[in-house]
């Protein structure tokens, strides 16, 4: 069957046109596009038998081969979950899902990934920890780095609720779908098997708002290739299904590309002992620096969990005009570049509460920045901090902490 021509379904590029057939409305790929024959789905579906009692395994037919373009599925069906697959998306593309969550994903704009000629690194052995990424040349804060559709993508629920052995097999059929290439990279990661694979290196994301039925795990093989940092170089965002890689700051050539695998505002001990349980002993350089170092380190980040509750609740004894921007220079003092946007925009916030323009200009303008560089140009944060910048007299927060106003208008 075809994702953009199986009865019922929406086709990849736009609302597909309708004709009858004897399985009931068919849907074209392109309304735009002519074909010589109709291509429709069929309903046969072979039932593959398991010997030792566990569900089947329904896997469809379709009579002819999709355009390159195209979804196929569903297909391997195991109860609601199925198989669709796009050889042409990235390296190949498969989801693991229903029917719904696949027509919304399938509708989702597609956007062109970096090719391999612009990709600003390259992939070396690295000395206790297998394979990392190195620059090439200076990469720019804010320059996009990777972009990449998800190799595969599996439904949470099923992940966790389906009966293992089924699950193994529908996994492997899955992944006996991608092209060499796809199954190369995917196979390629750490894990002993499918499901560890998808358990250590997947991200968790949703293709329909936030309900709990369009949470998936998303697979992007060559991000996971990025070592861990306790202070990393880049972030990402996913929008969709798209996951988008962007520098936190500017890197040279010659240094290492790092994410972080875990929450960075923990001390050195804490640090250290969370990612044991990724099976290693993390050796960065902020792991590394003298006992002495991490001990002032760790009372930043104390100081930084002291203030951020203080501006939280508005501590009166605490807060003044001025302690956003301390905050602020507390997290770029600890290199805390991938959670920039966030304290940007509570700086200016309170600089704008306390009634000083120029500050909460000029915070605005620097949240705006970091938010774009980490969620996107369309990014609600990102847009509330230009109507700040533009007018910071005329936004709500304006004057209200000034001396003298009462609290009650709050």
């Amino acid at each position: 069957m075809h994702f953009g021509g199986f009865c019922g379904f929406i086709a990849l590029i736009g609302t597909a046109a309708g004709s009858t057939t004897s399985k009931g409305v068919c849907l074209l790929l392109n309304p735009l596009q002519k074909f010589d024959d109709e291509i429709c789905a069929s309903s046969d579906l072979v039932r593959d038998s398991r010997p030792d009692g566990s569900p089947e395994v329904l896997r469809g037919t379709h009579h002819s081969a999709p355009p390159k373009a195209a979804w196929e599925g569903p297909e391997d069906c195991v109860n609601e979950t199925c198989i669709f697959s796009n050889k042409a998306l990235g390296d190949g593309s498969i989801l693991i899902t229903t029917e719904r969550n696949a027509r919304i994903a399938a509708n989702f704009p597609i956007v062109a990934g970096t090719t391999a000629a612009a990709l600003p690194f390259h992939i070396e052995k690295v000395k206790g920890k297998g394979i990392g990424i190195f620059a090439d040349r200076k990469i720019r804060k804010g320059e996009v780095i990777l972009v990449r559709p998800p190799t595969l993508m599996v439904q949470t629920s099923p992940h966790v609720e389906m009966e293992r052995a089924t699950l193994d097999a529908l996994y492997s059929l899955a992944v006996e779908k991608l092209p060499r290439k796809g199954q190369e990279l995917f196979m390629g990661q750490m894990g002993r098997d499918i499901y560890d694979k998808i358990e250590t290196n997947c991200f968790q994301l949703y293709v329909d708002g936030s309900r709990e039925s369009g949470s998936h795990l998303g697979c992007y093989p060559e991000v996971s290739r990025f070592n861990h940092d306790c202070r990393p170089n880049i972030h990402y965002r996913i929008t969709n299904m798209t996951h988008t890689t962007v520098a936190a700051r500017d890197i040279l050539p010659g240094e290492e590309l790092s994410v972080s695998y875990i929450d960075l505002m923990l001390p050195r001990e804490e640090r250290r002992s969370r990612l044991r349980g990724w099976g290693f002993d993390c050796s960065c350089s902020h792991c590394s620096m003298s006992d002495d170092e991490a001990a002032a380190s760790d009372a930043r980040l104390l100081k930084i969990e002291e203030l951020e509750t203080a501006l939280e609740n508005f501590n009166e004894t605490v807060v003044t005009a001025e302690t956003g921007a301390q905050l602020v220079e507390l997290y770029e003092k600890e290199r805390l570049d991938i959670y920039l946007g966030q304290v940007y925009t509570r700086a200016a916030l309170n600089f704008a509460l306390f009634g000083e323009e120029e500050k909460a200009r000029k915070y605005a303008l620097a949240a705006v920045e970091a938010v774009e560089r980490e969620s996107g140009q369309n990014a609600s944060d990102a847009k509330a901090m230009r109507t700040l910048a533009e007018n910071p007299t005329a936004h709500w927060t304006w004057g209200r902490r000034r001396k003298g106003i009462s609290s009650k208008r709050h």
